[in-house]
């Protein structure tokens, strides 16, 4: 049996209490909101580390902006598990990849991404993605293999067992193809390489991941913007923001998402 590598929050706060009683798991207690962000210095830092021969996207930007903001925001790294509050010890990003040319979507775990540099998220992301694309990785495959092997009529109880089993009970069920804890703290997603037309896209938050926060990459567009007395055209990226509010609360929503916003904002100094 595997224990939980995380801890049990033993004085959660009243809104947290209320919340957890008058709600269930994300079918309802969603808050959705959008951050627009100037990319010029989240551009020039992809160009430079491009140049430098790393692979940068903005994705890895966001993966990583988003990972120091939740570092400086502990009361957000957590979960819930039935109806108790859970905090987290390590600050692991989800970055969902898409497969067969687009028709299936799988990911990777990047653990405790706000100690990594950019060089080690962008090499760790593309050496993954390359593997899952070439359907080379040992963890997505045996996943998708046991999945395969579930009728439809029984999945979703199937889900809800696997969820009780790992997070509930702390069971190992590698063996059967579950990767333990595979979501951690957030979940980053993009179609920003997607030309749909979309000004901005939001994303739904999964149930079974226990992911309380999901960030959206749309696409970066020119639009005018107001710099002192000036107006300038400037590369703006509107990120899709996706909270479960029985974990999140408006005042953790804000702070993350605030320190989401500097990071990118001042990207040379802060993600380099």
């Amino acid at each position: 049996m595997l224990r939980p590598s995380f801890r049990r929050v033993e004085n959660p706060t009243t809104w947290r209490r209320l919340a957890l009683a008058t709600w269930r798991p994300p079918d309802n207690p969603t808050v959705y909101g959008t951050i627009e962000v100037d990319m010029t210095s989240g551009l020039e830092l992809i160009e430079r580390l491009r140049r430098e021969g790393v692979h940068v996207t903005i994705t890895h930007l966001v993966a990583k902006a988003l990972a120091l903001g939740i570092a400086d925001n502990p009361d957000g790294n957590g979960l819930i598990i039935g109806k108790r509050v859970y905090a987290r010890e390590d600050v692991d990003i989800f970055v969902q990849v898409a497969s067969e040319d687009g028709r299936d979507l799988s990911g990777l775990k990047i653990k405790r991404a706000d100690r990594l540099s950019m060089r080690d998220i962008a090499t760790q992301v593309e050496e993954r993605a390359a593997r899952v694309r070439a359907r080379q990785d040992r963890e997505v495959e045996q996943t998708k293999a046991s999945m395969s092997r579930i009728p439809d009529r029984l999945l979703g109880t199937t889900m809800k067992l696997v969820g009780f089993l790992s997070y509930n009970l702390g069971l190992d069920l590698s063996r059967l193809g579950v990767a333990y804890d595979q979501f951690g703290s957030a979940m980053v997603t993009s179609i920003g390489s997607i030309d749909a037309g979309l000004g901005m896209a939001l994303a739904p938050i999964v149930p079974f991941s226990h992911v309380p926060i999901i960030v959206l990459v749309n696409n970066v567009q020119r639009r005018p913007v107001a710099i002192g007395e000036r107006v300038e055209i400037r590369p703006i990226m509107t990120l899709g923001c996706t909270f479960d509010h029985r974990f999140i609360d408006g005042v953790m929503g804000a702070r993350i998402a605030r320190c989401l916003r500097d990071n990118l904002l001042a990207a040379g100094e802060r993600l380099a």
